[in-house]
C-alpha cells in the first residue's frame, strides 16, 4: 500500500505564487528532486541499448492501471497497489528502465485527474526514488554478490531488502513533506502505524512472489497477483468505517460514533477520577436562514461551523453533529473551568465568521448558543450530562441569541466585541 497525498493540497494556495508550498517544503521538494536526477540520469543514457523493452511494458502497464484504482482514507491519503508490480520491475529490469517505471505508472492517473503539478511530481520523484533503491540494494548487495552461493537464499534475503527499503523510503519521503507542507507530526500522519507498515509490507512480498513466478513459470503470476483484488477491498474497509463515524453534511461524527465515545470517555474519568467536560451548541435562527437564503445556505452555515469547530479544537476533542442545527463536543480530560473557554473561543470564532452563498449578494453570518456540563458535578452519566447541558443551552437562549451557559459555574470576563460566556447559580 502507498500513501500519496494526490487529490487534496499540501497547503493552501499562496498569492501570487502557483505551486500553493511552504517555503520549507519547496526546498525537500527540490532536494527530492534533485536526488531522483542524480539516481536516474546516469543510468538514461544506455536506453538506446536496452533489450528489456517487452518486460517494462508489461509491468509498467499493469502498475499504471493498479494507480487508477485508488482507496481513500479517512487521514486525505490515496493508497494504490502498484507496489506489486514495482518490486518485481526492480529485481527484473535494468536501471536504466526502472528510472521509468515510476513516470508511466503516474500517467494514465495524471490525465484522469490533472492533479497539481508539484503533487504529481512529488509522487514520481518519490516512487522512482525508491524503485532505484530497491534496484541498488537488491542487486548490488545480494543477488550480484558472490558471498552466498544459494540462490535460493539470495532470492529470499533480496525479498526482505526489497520490502524493508521500499517501504521505509516511500514512507520517510512522504511524512518528511506532510511535516513540512502541512504540519503533520508522524502520529498524525499514521503512515509509520503498524496498520500501514504491514500492508504495504505484504503487497511488496507479493511484489516478490510476482518476481519467482516470472523466474520460473509466467503463467503462474496472475496466481501471485490475483490476492489484490482481496487487499483491494481490505483497503475499503477503514473508509468505509469511518464514513459509518461521519456524518455526511458538516464531516464531524454523528450521534452514534458521539454517544459510543462519550460512554467510553466517562467510564474511563469515573474509573481513574478524571475530568470531563460537554458542550452542547445550537445553531441560533437556523429556519430564518432557510427561509431566507435557501436550505443549501443552511447547509453551507452548518459546514462553516464544523470547520470552525476543528480549527479550534485540539485533536482528542470529539465533535459532533446531534441532529438538525444541534452540535455536541466532547472535552476529555476538561473541567468545565477550562471548557467555558473553549466554548467561548467558539461563539466568538462562529459570530466573527462570514458565510458565503449562492443566493445572497453578500456574505451572511450565524451565531450559536452553548451549553457546558461538566463531570462529576453536573452529572455522573451520558443522559444526565446532555440533560444538564442542553438546558445551559435553553436558558442562553432566554437570555438573548449568542451566548453560552454553564452549569453551577461563574461567568468569566466578558470578551472585548461579543457577550460573555454567563454561568447560572443552578438548575432553573
Amino acid at each position: 500500500m502507498s500513501a500519496i497525498p494526490t487529490e487534496i493540497a499540501l497547503a493552501p494556495e499562496t498569492p501570487g505564487r502557483d505551486d500553493g508550498l511552504p517555503r520549507n517544503a519547496r526546498i525537500y521538494f527540490c532536494i527530492v528532486a534533485v536526488a531522483t536526477a542524480a539516481s536516474t540520469l546516469p543510468f538514461l543514457g544506455r536506453l538506446q541499448h536496452t533489450k528489456d523493452w517487452a518486460a517494462f511494458l508489461i509491468l509498467g502497464s499493469a502498475a499504471a492501471v493498479a494507480q487508477l484504482f485508488v482507496v481513500r482514507t479517512p487521514r486525505d491519503q490515496a493508497y494504490h497497489t502498484a507496489i506489486v508490480f514495482l518490486i518485481p520491475a526492480a529485481l527484473l529490469l535494468p536501471p536504466e528502465l526502472v528510472a521509468l517505471m515510476g513516470i508511466v505508472q503516474h500517467i494514465p492517473e495524471w490525465l484522469r485527474m490533472r492533479y497539481r503539478w508539484y503533487l504529481q511530481t512529488f509522487n514520481i520523484c518519490n516512487y522512482v526514488l525508491a524503485t532505484m533503491a530497491v534496484w541498488f540494494f537488491a542487486h548490488k548487495l545480494v543477488l550480484d554478490s558472490h558471498v552466498l552461493p544459494d540462490n535460493a537464499l539470495k532470492l529470499g534475503l533480496a525479498g526482505i531488502v526489497c520490502c524493508f527499503v521500499f517501504v521505509a523510503i516511500n514512507h520517510a519521503n512522504l511524512a518528511i513533506m506532510l511535516r513540512l507542507a502541512r504540519g503533520f507530526s508522524l502520529r498524525e500522519t499514521g503512515l509509520f502505524d503498524m496498520e500501514n507498515l504491514s500492508t504495504d509490507f505484504v503487497l511488496s512480498a507479493l511484489g516478490v512472489a510476482t518476481y519467482a513466478f516470472w523466474q520460473t513459470n509466467q503463467w503462474l503470476i496472475p496466481f501471485a497477483v490475483a490476492p489484490l483484488i482481496l487487499v483491494h477491498r481490505s483497503l475499503s474497509v477503514p473508509q468505509l468505517q469511518a464514513e459509518a463515524r461521519v456524518d455526511p453534511k458538516t464531516g464531524l461524527f454523528n450521534a452514534r460514533h458521539f454517544a459510543s465515545a462519550l460512554a467510553e470517555e466517562l467510564g474511563r474519568a469515573q474509573r481513574f477520577e478524571r475530568p470531563l467536560s460537554l458542550i452542547m451548541a445550537d445553531l441560533d435562527l437556523l429556519r430564518d436562514i432557510n427561509n431566507t437564503y435557501g436550505h443549501l445556505a443552511g447547509d453551507a452555515v452548518l459546514k462553516g461551523i464544523a470547520e470552525v469547530f476543528r480549527a479550534q479544537l485540539r485533536h482528542y476533542d470529539v465533535p459532533a453533529r446531534f441532529g438538525g442545527e444541534e452540535f455536541s463536543i466532547l472535552l476529555p480530560e476538561t473541567p468545565p473551568e477550562q471548557a467555558l473557554e473553549i466554548a467561548e473561543r467558539i461563539r466568538r470564532a462562529v459570530a466573527e465568521r462570514t458565510f458565503d452563498v449562492e443566493t445572497s449578494s453578500e456574505p451572511i453570518r450565524a451565531t450559536v448558543s452553548i451549553g457546558v456540563a461538566g463531570f462529576p458535578k453536573d452529572g455522573t452519566d451520558a443522559n444526565e450530562l446532555i440533560h444538564q447541558a442542553d438546558l445551559a443551552v435553553y436558558r442562553a437562549k432566554l437570555q438573548g441569541q449568542a451566548r453560552g451557559r454553564a452549569r453551577g459555574r461563574r461567568p468569566p470576563r466578558a470578551a472585548a466585541g461579543g457577550p460573555a460566556v454567563a454561568g447560572d447559580g443552578g438548575a432553573p
